[in-house]
């Protein structure tokens, strides 16, 4: 059995005593691996067997050979995902965070891959580690809301722009507005694509968000999401009362934005420890709202049905006002027992 064969059965079967020996036989046998631009690297083939050990190993030894691509345009988490090792893969966003970016063929990352197959479990993971991974762009200008859209993957798509809404780190607003509004190849947002493929949920949704929603982009056809939606309406689609009336505002150049209350919660900064409290209640209804249809606590799996559709009750609407309302009145009612001027 020659070195290479050797080095192959060793990553396959995991065993690490076999593969120091070869390295005993030959200490730069890693070094000349690293050179070549495209190839299996024992990682590579470790993260197709889920050789969890070994490739840990190899991560200890080799870090550079987890950004390798093979000669097929996968890189060793790219295998881990196409053959179902889960517990590997997660080890290895573990190890570094910034492998869910690394670029395979046709500039598709482990990240595109899970909007793709509508693995909503795996996307929440990467973007709890990586949450940078959501402006990534596959050679197409496709991010993973368009891929998640384009594959029919309602939940997934849900998860995604409910992730947007609600995300409360710095530059929240323009990273949403950037991402909801990116135009791929063809021009289309994922307002447009929804338009084309009469996703009335996915509508819905975009709606929902429709703060930052550009309804003047025209795609290589010329046609604005506006002029989408009326083509889709004029055509029947069966949307519901609450659709209509939100595609009527868009129409008229309004945006449905009852949204200040993630607004609220992204600017708490500053703010005294009751409006604090109160913005606590609102981050968490809020949140629960736009992850109903995916997300399940008690285990952290994403198991909501494609027929599931995010919604602002009313009356959640009134609590959380209330709530608002309350904190800032039992904190201007202090400021003034200490005969401070009120701060509006």
């Amino acid at each position: 059995m020659s070195m290479n064969d050797s080095l192959r059965e060793a990553a396959a079967t995991g065993n690490i005593d076999a593969f120091y020996a070869l390295i005993q036989k030959d200490p730069y046998m890693l070094e000349r691996i690293d050179h070549i631009p495209f190839i299996d690297t024992p990682l590579h083939i470790a993260a197709t067997e889920g050789q969890i050990k070994l490739a840990m190993e190899m991560m200890n030894l080799k870090p550079s050979f987890a950004r390798k691509l093979s000669q097929d345009g996968f890189s060793p988490m790219h295998l881990a995902f196409r053959n179902g090792h889960t517990k590997l893969l997660l080890r290895l966003l573990k190890t570094d965070k910034d492998l869910v970016r690394v670029k395979g063929r046709e500039g598709m990352t482990p990240f595109h891959w899970a909007a793709t197959m509508g693995n909503s479990n795996l996307l929440f993971h990467f973007l709890e580690a990586c949450p940078e991974c959501i402006e990534d762009v596959t050679v197409r200008d496709e991010t993973a809301l368009h891929l998640a859209l384009k594959n029919d993957h309602l939940e997934a798509f849900n998860l995604l722009t409910g992730w947007l809404q609600s995300n409360r780190r710095r530059g929240a607003n323009e990273l949403e507005k950037k991402v909801i509004n990116w135009r791929d190849d063809d021009g289309n947002t994922v307002l447009h694509i929804a338009a084309i493929k009469e996703q009335h949920q996915a509508l819905e949704m975009l709606l929902y968000v429709g703060k930052y929603l550009d309804v003047t982009a025209k795609n290589s056809d010329g046609l604005t999401s506006r002029e989408i939606i009326e083509k889709v309406e004029r055509r029947g689609l069966n949307m519901s009362d609450a659709t209509t009336t939100k595609i009527k505002h868009i129409k008229k150049g309004t945006h449905w934005h009852k949204r200040r209350l993630t607004m609220l919660v992204r600017a708490r900064n500053g703010l005294s420890g009751d409006m604090i409290n109160a913005t606590l209640v609102v981050a968490t209804l809020v949140i629960t709202a736009v992850y109903q249809s995916s997300l399940s606590p008690p285990r952290g799996v994403w198991q909501g049905d494609n027929n599931s559709i995010p919604t602002t009750n009313s009356n959640t609407l009134q609590i959380l006002d209330d709530n608002y309302n309350k904190s800032r009145f039992k904190h201007q009612l202090g400021v003034k027992k200490q005969g401070k001027p009120v701060q509006q």
